[in-house]
């Protein structure tokens, strides 16, 4: 953009594994494990530059993942997502039990009310408008990511210690400001005007991408050891996405754009 940012988009059904939500933040945290162990441990230990630098910039790639979630929750809610076990030197994917493989089973009903639970949608667009800026003690951006990071089916089945590196790290990277978020004046523009099969407004013709008459999410004061609002009733659309169409059989006609599909790789281990 004039600005000097370089965006790029990506197919949420064909994109490559690394994209999804889960699995940048089994890479961010594959960082702190190299320093504090597999079960962060040593967590409070000293921390070295490059490594903090490395937690940080996953934790901008997580937030700006999250910061459109606004408009794809709609799409996880219908079709999940295409994330991959992220193996270690010697697994074998085919000698592990879905337990080890930390898989966590679906369906478009409980991502519905998963995503409801966690209010995906509405997170997504207070990130999107930098609504967490009035919240000067950061108390409910912290409870509204445990709730997203307490949701097994989106994040995977996550420790309480993964939780709270999580919530601590992303929350620091949300209070950066850093422009590469894409939220508040660096966001990306949409369409404001409703028009007739708008992806960007609810079926009420109010837009997805701005909270309007939704609660900001984490703003309820909760009961000690809750972690999900409860009570709350907001528009969405969740269910009202046509599936994506299913992959044709060798006798079937291609479907359009069906050359342009990524194949599915394994995921690849960074180097930290």
């Amino acid at each position: 953009d004039k600005e000097g940012y370089h965006l790029s988009l990506r197919c949420f059904q064909h994109g490559n594994s690394n994209f999804v939500l889960r699995a940048m933040l089994e890479d961010m945290i594959e960082v702190e494990r190299t320093r504090a162990g597999i079960d962060l441990r040593n967590a409070r230990g000293s921390m070295s530059m490059p490594i903090a630098a490395k937690i940080f910039n996953w934790g901008i790639q997580v937030l700006k993942c999250l910061g459109w979630a606004w408009q794809w929750s709609e799409w996880w809610v219908t079709d999940g997502d295409n994330w991959e076990p992220l193996l270690e030197a010697g697994q074998n994917e085919e000698d592990m039990t879905r337990e080890e493989l930390r898989i966590v089973e679906t369906t478009p009903l409980s991502r519905c009310e998963d995503a409801r639970r966690c209010r995906l949608a509405a997170f997504g667009a207070a990130l999107r408008n930098r609504d967490y800026d009035i919240d000067k003690g950061n108390d409910a951006l912290d409870r509204a990511l445990r709730a997203i990071l307490s949701t097994r089916s989106l994040v995977g089945p996550l420790k309480k210690p993964e939780i709270n590196f999580f919530a601590e790290w992303l929350a620091m990277a949300y209070r950066s400001n850093s422009p590469l978020l894409g939220f508040g004046e660096n966001k990306i523009p949409v369409a404001e005007h409703w028009e007739e099969y708008s992806l960007v407004h609810f079926y009420d013709k109010s837009p997805k991408y701005e909270l309007g008459h939704r609660q900001l999410p984490g703003q309820k004061h909760l009961p000690k050891g809750t972690v999900f609002e409860i009570d709350i009733k907001e528009v969405d659309n969740f269910m009202r996405t046509p599936p994506a169409p299913k992959e044709p059989s060798p006798k079937e006609p291609s479907q359009l754009l069906d050359h342009m599909k990524i194949p599915k790789k394994k995921r690849a281990q960074h180097s930290v």
